[in-house]
């Protein structure tokens, strides 16, 4: 099966540099800066960039745009939450971001992380609730993109009334649709309407397992050959082991994650599965959960908190494993994302020949 490599546009308060989580960015998000990071990731061989959402993020919209006006064909994967528009109003965002840039966008439907984040917004919902309002917002999608006629919907959460959208994507039958979740009703989402179901990474065997569960629900639905399945994670790349690690532990010197308050909150205050997963690998007795996959990220910052850390060969055995497993999609990440996404390129990417690459 082919593997899409993607990367990660640092859009966040805490910007980009040398040091995660820094209490004064050292790079800051700029479109110019960004703008640099997505033209990296474009020569390294990366076809997507996660562009994230959050109150400690810029829009993740109208950056993307404004990148991908700079960049000539990389993809965007633009996270947004469904709680904070309309259905109706999402596909006619994604439609034209799709024409504006011929065909470069994929979604990241992110259901919610913490009440905290979420209450900031104004949505009072809690966990499953908010994978509920997922599931209505995500058929009221596919109905419009199906394009079958006007689309009236009446449901516990959204009443949509004889919707119709001018304009038709250029990604047929639709830009792809990524979403995350660890817990039963995250699992039975994506099971149901993900085109890509995302994961933040965790050991080896767990992968497998949970491919596994993902495959038994999706065949509930019928969806078992059009699911896959993809990993969010770091990396650390150098000429020798050592180096590698002496990096790795560098960009945590000096970092806290009360630097960033909604790191805190959402690293601390989680209703999320998958951040308990990372919190929980994370409070082990020792960082390294194998002598590639370190835990260092998640003690300042949250989200993804799994980093890949070592030698191209390493990193390269590391990621076909994870293919072995299940995984078809990573978003990788690393700091600064310039020159981690040049390196990459470089050492790492002609080593995954045998993945079949997606490229653009």
């Amino acid at each position: 099966m082919p593997t899409e490599y993607a990367w990660f546009l640092p859009t966040g308060q805490y910007g980009d540099g040398h040091r995660i989580n820094a209490e004064v960015a050292e790079r800051p998000p700029t479109v110019e800066y960004l703008s640099e990071v997505a033209r990296a990731a474009e020569r390294a061989g990366f076809v997507n960039l996660l562009t994230p959402t959050g109150t400690h993020c810029l829009d993740a919209w109208m950056m993307g745009a404004a990148i991908a006006a700079r960049t000539e064909r990389i993809k965007f994967c633009i996270a947004f939450r469904p709680g904070l528009m309309s259905p109706v109003m999402a596909v006619q965002q994604a439609n034209t971001f799709d024409i504006v840039t011929d065909g470069r966008l994929t979604v990241n439907v992110v259901t919610g992380s913490t009440q905290v984040d979420q209450k900031r917004y104004g949505d009072h919902l809690d966990h499953d609730a908010r994978y509920a309002r997922t599931g209505e917002f995500l058929e009221i999608m596919a109905a419009l993109w199906r394009e079958e006629g006007p689309v009236t919907f009446k449901g516990g959460y959204y009443d949509i009334e004889n919707a119709k959208i001018f304009a038709s994507p250029v990604t047929k039958p639709h830009p792809a649709v990524y979403l995350g979740g660890s817990s039963e009703a995250g699992r039975r989402a994506g099971a149901k309407h993900a085109d890509v179901h995302m994961m933040w990474t965790v050991e080896l065997d767990r992968v497998v397992e949970d491919v596994a569960e993902m495959r038994r629900l999706a065949a509930e639905y019928e969806r078992e050959d059009a699911l896959r399945f993809g990993l969010r994670m770091h990396v650390v790349c150098r000429e020798t082991k050592a180096e590698a690690r002496r990096a790795a532990e560098a960009l945590i010197e000096g970092s806290d994650i009360d630097h960033i308050q909604v790191w805190s909150e959402m690293r601390n205050k989680t209703e999320s599965e998958g951040q308990r997963r990372m919190n929980e690998l994370g409070g082990r007795d020792s960082l390294w959960i194998t002598d590639t996959l370190w835990m260092g990220v998640n003690t300042v910052r949250a989200g993804a908190g799994a980093t890949l850390v070592g030698t191209p060969d390493m990193i390269a055995a590391a990621l076909r494993d994870y293919t072995e497993a299940g995984a078809s999609t990573f978003i990788l990440s690393g700091w600064p994302h310039v020159e981690e996404a040049e390196i990459f390129g470089k050492e790492v990417m002609p080593l995954l020949k045998d993945t079949e690459p997606v490229t653009l």
